[in-house]
């Protein structure tokens, strides 16, 4: 079922994902894809359209439709990668991943650590959404074990944002209410000490 792209830009607004600056112009996407030599998937190209460098403040988290070894069930959000030219663009990006990751795909996004997100780009896998484990990568891979540290996502890129939540502090309770602090006389002249000394 094909998902509007509204309900992508909802669920984005709803994350707090908005455009940094620099929307992306059909022609510079046009230009980009004959480089390559293919087609972006609609909703990805939409995106790019619409939103062109991001920015969001707080950790993102999505959903995975396999199981990552030695991964938590939820993915992290690192950065997205746009057509400007800086250290977050797709053009270094897959550059830097050729021969490293199935040919049918680009990375799209970083996660913390190295690992990429992925986007199919050729007619089987267009659209779907990956992820690409370094830690699993082979040295001087053959065609086959370039797919083996690949798991798949999400169907479509669509799939993969309204599937975005926000993540919650973990290390904080939700309500500190009242602190107080109590302290000693002794500590306090602790305090004191340890500030005549740095003076």
């Amino acid at each position: 079922m094909q998902i509007s792209f509204e309900k992508v830009k909802q669920k984005l607004l709803e994350v707090g994902i908005t455009s940094e600056s620099g929307i992306h112009s059909d022609n510079l996407i046009i230009s980009f894809e004959q480089k390559y030599g293919f087609h972006l998937p609609q909703d990805y190209k939409e995106f790019l359209l619409t939103y062109g460098r991001i920015n969001y403040n707080h950790q993102i988290s999505y959903s995975q439709l396999t199981n990552i070894p030695k991964h938590d069930e939820r993915g992290r959000m690192g950065y997205f990668y746009n057509l400007q030219n800086d250290n977050n663009d797709l053009i270094t990006n897959i550059e830097r991943y050729l021969g490293r990751m199935p040919e049918s795909m680009i990375p799209f996004a970083d996660i913390t650590g190295g690992d990429q997100l992925c986007i199919g780009v050729t007619e089987d896998v267009r659209g779907k959404i990956y992820f690409w484990d370094h830690d699993q990568e082979h040295f001087d891979p053959c065609e086959e074990e370039l797919w083996n540290n690949v798991y798949l996502i999400a169907n479509s890129f669509s799939e993969f944002i309204l599937s975005f939540q926000i993540v919650e502090d973990e290390n904080l309770p939700k309500d500190l209410g009242i602190v107080s602090v109590k302290t000693t006389p002794e500590f306090l002249k602790l305090v004191e000490k340890f500030k005549s000394k740095r003076q």
